[in-house]
Formats: structure tokens, sequence, C-alpha cells
């Protein structure tokens, strides 16, 4: 079920980029550098709290069908979980607008040409895309395992 949350997210951007640029501007929101950067964030502040272990836990309870999950989870790595998802959504946000308002500052600083400030600004703006991309993908995460731990609890 989590992957339908997913392929939503990827659905509705694709939607959303054919109506508006009718498909021809995916181009302008791929850029590795933005995205990797959003990616070094996450992991690096998971690592540093001690969640990453627990951030790959949440994927992979998150994946596995009922049956599977029936046996040997415990409430507490559930909320080690939930609490790993909630970081690494938060660290996300956090990370986009911290790298936009990098960005702006070193864009406005060396602004010798005024028009490359719109293809700058627009490079600019993709990090808090990605991250507000990452976060929408995480919260029905976090609602599963929420769900699971209150189906955990009342066992």
């Amino acid at each position: 079920m989590y992957f339908f949350s997913v392929l939503g997210v990827v659905l509705v951007s694709w939607f959303l980029l054919f109506t508006t640029a009718g498909g021809s501007g995916l181009i302008y929101f791929l850029d590795f550098p933005s995205a990797l950067t959003i990616l070094l964030f996450d992991v690096t502040l998971l690592f540093s709290a001690g969640l990453l272990k627990d951030f790959n836990n949440a994927l992979r309870l998150a994946v596995r069908s009922r049956r599977e999950r029936e046996g040997g989870v415990s409430a507490g790595e559930i909320s080690r979980a939930i609490e790993a998802v909630c970081l690494a959504r938060r660290v996300s946000l956090a990370g986009g607008a911290f790298s936009f308002l990098f960005s702006v500052v070193l864009i406005l600083a060396n602004m010798d040409d005024p028009l490359l400030l719109g293809p700058m600004l627009a490079v600019a703006l993709l990090t808090p895309l990605y991250a507000l991309a990452i976060a929408l993908v995480l919260l029905p995460l976090e609602a599963k395992l929420r769900v699971r731990l209150r189906e955990v609890t009342e066992e």
C-alpha cells in the first residue's frame, strides 16, 4: 500500500508538469546537486541522532505484508521507526529551507548579470521542492507506522 502513496505523488507531479508546461519542462525539474543536498542532510542528521538504522527499519516495516509482520516486532522498535521518519521529514523541510536561503544569498551577492537571476532562482527553488516531495512521501509512511504501533499495543 505504501507504494501507492509514492506512486500518487509521482502521478500528481507528472499531471502538473503536463498540464502546465505541456510536458516539455521536465528537464527544468531535474537537478542532481539539489537532490543530493537533501539526501545528505537527511543521512547525516539521522546518523548523528542514532536513528539511521531505525529509518531503514521503518522502510522495511512499511513494505512487509501483514502476514510477514505478525511475529517479532516490538512497540519500542516501531516507536523508534516513527521517530526516525518524523526526524527525516523535519530535516528534509529544514534542509530545503536552509539550502534555498543559502543559495539566494549567493545568487544576490554575485548578481553580475540580471538576466541570469530567473534561471538561478529556479535552480535554487528545486531544493525545497525536493524537500517537500520527500516530506509528502514520508507522511503516509509515518501514518502507517502509527497504525501499526496501535495494532501492536492493542494486542
